[in-house]
């Protein structure tokens, strides 16, 4: 299992506002890569891809509204 965590400025969260957060990337035996972004306001976006080629992606605005949930490829 390999993780990395860095720090970003100035990106665009899903609620539209410019701000800075953290990137969490991981990759271990039940998913291939995890992908997961957090911004300082509170937004939040979250990518999965897994051994069977499928993907799920997950983004809530800080408001806890849901923007995107879906998985493609589900096997």
């Amino acid at each position: 299992m390999s993780t990395t965590t860095t720090r970003f400025t100035n990106q665009e969260a899903s609620c539209g506002r410019v701000v800075d957060g953290e990137r969490f990337r991981d990759w271990d035996e039940e998913c291939v890569l995890s992908d997961e972004l957090f911004y300082d306001g509170g937004c939040r976006s979250i990518r999965h891809e897994y051994h069977d080629g499928s993907v799920s992606h997950n983004v809530v605005r800080h408001d806890g509204k849901v923007l995107e949930d879906e998985l493609i490829g589900e096997q």
